[in-house]
């Protein structure tokens, strides 16, 4: 391990800051929060296009696959559609439907003594919803990078993006995230410490955590955190 004190933390949020129910943990589509959001997908093809369902399936796979995954690049570039309609169509859902509100997390987010942020996939109109859910918004202040923009994660430069918001190196932060391919490889090939959370699965994260609490437990106990000062 690096012999550095973190300065940051960048925390995904799905999955990471809070678990949905999902039978795979390596698979967010396998969720019933994914599922949802896929049949979103679905039901916004059917009802822009005149599409069956049928159709509106056919449709999806193909601007996934020639766009690898994102789709919202795809209707706006295809389309003209802006994203942000797409985004608002398909995850327009009840935060409270996939999230039980605990105080835990905005306590363990309030008790370190460094910059924290959010780097999520998910578009601005469901990071708000969720960080407005648990109370935390506030906390992480103007470091909160969503998936409306072309950079994203699993891009590297998604993580770069955050050490330049604070004016620090790769080394100086931390990434927290539940996924290996674009929450753990890409922040590790930058130099930052990553934490998996996940359960007995293969990782190249230098630390592995089932939960929020035990990874922020990990980090104060390796010191490359420090407990906030009273």
């Amino acid at each position: 391990m690096k012999d550095i004190e973190a300065r940051a933390i960048i925390f995904d949020m799905d999955g990471t800051l809070y678990k949905f129910d999902q039978r795979d943990e390596s698979n967010f589509i396998s969720s019933n929060f994914g599922e949802q959001i896929y049949a979103n997908c679905v039901r916004f093809f059917e009802e822009r296009f005149s599409l069956t369902k049928e159709e509106a399936v056919a449709k999806y796979q193909e601007l996934s696959q020639k766009y690898a995954g994102e789709v919202s690049i795809a209707v706006e570039k295809e389309y003209g559609i802006d994203r942000s309609e797409y985004f608002a169509f398909t995850w327009d859902l009840k935060v409270e439907d996939f999230i039980e509100f605990t105080t835990e997390v905005r306590e363990l987010l309030s008790s370190l003594a460094l910059n924290i942020g959010i780097l999520t996939a998910a578009p601005k109109v469901w990071a708000e919803r969720v960080l407005t859910f648990l109370q935390v918004k506030e906390l992480f202040k103007e470091a909160v990078f969503t998936g409306d923009p072309d950079l994203r994660k699993p891009n590297p430069q998604a993580f770069q993006q955050l050490a330049d918001f604070w004016g620090l190196n790769p080394e100086e932060i931390i990434s927290i995230g539940d996924q290996e391919q674009s929450d753990i490889l890409p922040a590790k090939s930058l130099g930052m410490t990553t934490v998996r959370i996940a359960k007995n699965v293969e990782t190249e994260a230098d630390f592995q955590a089932v939960d929020l609490l035990e990874a922020i437990a990990i980090l104060k106990n390796e010191g490359i955190i420090c407990k906030k000062l009273k």
